[in-house]
């Protein structure tokens, strides 16, 4: 293996990121579901997201549509990330192709349990903003801190949304 090949390698490991996480709500699937595919409501709750938009009218069809979005990050940084729905089962799954400041694929699975709705999350991504491809070696804890507190004050905004009666409609 020559030493670039090495240096290369090195350098991906540092720049990929996978995630899990598990968001349980008290509420249907169906509603659950509802709140999860109208993006254009995600600002509403999700503390964090500064816009969040389709020019495709989701969610009927929704298979090739795309969305954007941008997040505002608590550690003071911002990612713009453009999406095209790849997969939709409905009320049950979806995955998304994920380009911009990361790019990877980020899926969902809904599921109705003892105590409300489960979501499960996953986003596998890698880093493609020049600085953050360079820093990541050194800021990855950083970036998945970040991460995981974005993600922490959407599941909160959601239930507490849904707890005061908010809809897709309203």
């Amino acid at each position: 293996m020559r030493q670039v090949d090495v240096v290369c390698s090195w350098v991906d490991r540092w720049q990929c990121y996978r995630f899990k996480e598990e968001w349980v709500v008290e509420a249907p699937v169906k509603t659950v579901w509802d709140g999860m595919v109208h993006v254009e409501k995600w600002p509403v709750w999700w503390e964090g997201l500064e816009f969040s938009d389709s020019a495709d009218e989701l969610p009927v069809g929704m298979e090739g549509k795309q969305y954007r979005t941008r997040w505002k990050s608590p550690l003071h940084y911002r990612l713009e990330i453009h999406a095209v729905i790849r997969k939709v089962s409905t009320h049950d799954f979806i995955s998304a192709d994920i380009h911009g400041d990361i790019q990877g694929i980020c899926t969902c699975h809904v599921k109705e349990s003892r105590r409300g709705t489960r979501g499960f999350f996953s986003l596998d991504v890698r880093t493609s903003r020049t600085w953050m491809s360079l820093f990541s070696p050194f800021l990855k804890g950083y970036f998945t801190e970040s991460h995981n507190r974005l993600m922490a004050k959407g599941m909160q905004g959601f239930i507490l949304y849904l707890a005061r009666g908010g809809s897709v409609s309203a």
